[in-house]
């Protein structure tokens, strides 16, 4: 875990983890190359240690930063978030609102989706906390309808038409995983 940020799984299908490992791992062999290349230039053998001059010199020197997995998230998930749809302004957590956030289990959403991969990222924590306030405040009103249908819960209505129902209305929910997901495509697919 880096420091200051918050670890965080996220379910993805298997190609969308593979693609965004490939495209990590690629921009670590590109660093990678760059260091043995400047380390070359400044004359240092392969086991020699890099004296901190040396090294603050090649920071400055370093063209780009080249992102790993969770850099690559977290910069889509901003891009994601800054949409007209996420954006809010939202309301913020109330304590109880707060402290559900916290509890584990499923949340009502994505009902048909089998996601394969689960992938660990190291996030800011306050980008995590707006997706789940922009998340939970999409999600009330669906949330809502959903009980006022009996759509939810072990006496829940269990008819064909209630299926459907309960599916076209889960696939409205938003959730962290699922703005973490759209963003991962947007990384992906720009």
């Amino acid at each position: 875990m880096i420091a200051g940020k918050l670890n965080t799984f996220v379910w993805v299908h298997k190609e969308d983890a593979n693609a965004l490992r490939e495209l990590s791992g690629a921009n670590a062999a590109r660093e990678a190359a760059w260091l043995t290349a400047q380390r070359e230039r400044l004359g240092l053998s392969e086991g020699e240690p890099t004296p901190e001059p040396l090294r603050l010199e090649l920071l400055r020197l370093r063209p780009v930063q080249w992102p790993g997995q969770s850099r690559l998230v977290e910069a889509s998930m901003r891009v994601r978030l800054s949409r007209a749809d996420l954006v809010g302004p939202w309301a913020p957590f109330t304590p109880e609102e707060r402290e559900s956030q916290r509890l584990s289990g499923r949340r009502p959403g994505t009902p048909s989706e089998r996601f394969t991969d689960k992938l660990a990222l190291d996030l800011d924590p306050e980008l995590v906390n707006f997706a789940q306030l922009a998340s939970h405040r999409i999600s009330e009103p669906i949330v809502s309808q959903l009980r006022a249908e009996n759509l939810l819960g072990p006496g829940r209505s269990r008819s064909r038409a209630a299926r459907l129902r309960r599916e076209e209305l889960q696939a409205q929910i938003y959730t962290l995983g699922r703005i973490a997901r759209e963003a991962i495509t947007l990384v992906l697919h720009p």
